[in-house]
């Protein structure tokens, strides 16, 4: 309800017309594939922060909701949460999932055989490096485009988490261990349910169109609410409703929406950086998008066209 109150500009005949005609199946699957990364966020994130305090705080410390988490997730969980991640996660991501994994691997291995320490090197100090080295011949050109084309945001996304795993996967000074790990995981159980909101409220629920008419010739924008046999109702980007007839529409066309449109061109070896393996590996239709001047707002040139 709160994303049709959005939609409607807090209109709220106009959101009883989207109540009347969006039905519960099409909000629940919007927020779904919109919010599907995010359970491996929490669950990857909260479980490396409290293994950091378990490993990090001095002998006598008291136990915290964050340990007591860390102990409770079996290794099962964890496995499936990061094949999750690696498949519903955008490839701009990846070196920070792989940061999060190698560091609660690598913190397990030093809590649970704390005298292995050919063991505890390998895997924390080795692995980390060789994967880092990997990770940076994969994404170099990728990085160096990045820095060249100001996208410094991507620059370092790929860049920093291959740096800082050797660094996260041992113990930290023991008078930093709760303010590092407990601040950080407060912060985000308070920001994000304002965060995941933010990103709901911009997830699309209905198709975008242009409507190409008649008389006067010319290509309404909007969203389309419902079509019946007179008339096609749609909603423009200033949540305003028009009632379009039937008769006057010369063809219709399926859009893309702003959301959907990408904010960096690069990729790595072929691969979109804003892609996730899942939408790269499967079959995609994309919408018809700016290669048809309607979804601009513009006729096209001749009937023959059309």
């Amino acid at each position: 309800m709160l994303r049709l109150w959005h939609l409607s500009r807090q209109d709220l005949h106009t959101m009883l017309l989207l109540v009347q005609n969006v039905g519960p199946l099409d909000l629940v699957s919007s927020l779904v594939i919109t919010l599907m990364w995010v359970p491996p966020v929490f669950l990857l994130g909260g479980h490396a922060l409290g293994l950091l305090y378990v490993v990090s705080a001095p002998p006598g410390a008291p136990d915290s909701w964050l340990s007591r988490t860390a102990d409770r997730t079996p290794d099962w969980a964890l496995a499936v949460t990061a094949m999750w991640a690696a498949i519903a996660w955008e490839l701009r991501f990846l070196p920070a999932l792989a940061m999060v994994v190698l560091v609660i691997l690598g913190l397990t291995v030093r809590r649970r055989y704390p005298e292995r320490t050919r063991v505890i090197r390998g895997v924390c100090l080795v692995v980390p490096l060789v994967t880092a080295v990997a990770a940076y011949l994969w994404f170099g050109q990728t990085i160096a485009g990045a820095f060249a084309r100001g996208e410094l945001v991507l620059a370092l996304l790929l860049l920093v988490p291959p740096l800082l795993t050797p660094l996260l996967t041992g113990p930290i000074p023991a008078r930093f261990a709760r303010v590092a790990t407990h601040g950080p995981a407060a912060a985000a159980a308070l920001l994000g349910p304002f965060v995941l909101l933010a990103v709901f409220l911009q997830a699309p629920v209905l198709p975008s169109v242009a409507l190409e008419l008649s008389e006067p010739r010319q290509v309404v924008l909007g969203s389309v609410v419902t079509v019946d046999d007179t008339m096609t109702t749609l909603l423009d980007d200033q949540a305003e409703v028009r009632f379009v007839p039937n008769s006057s529409v010369v063809a219709k066309v399926l859009c893309e929406g702003s959301e959907s449109v990408p904010y960096s061109a690069a990729t790595a070896h072929g691969w979109p950086v804003e892609e996730s393996a899942l939408s790269w590996a499967l079959p995609a239709k994309r919408p018809t998008g700016p290669d048809d001047p309607r979804c601009e707002g513009r006729p096209l040139v001749t009937p023959s066209a059309r």
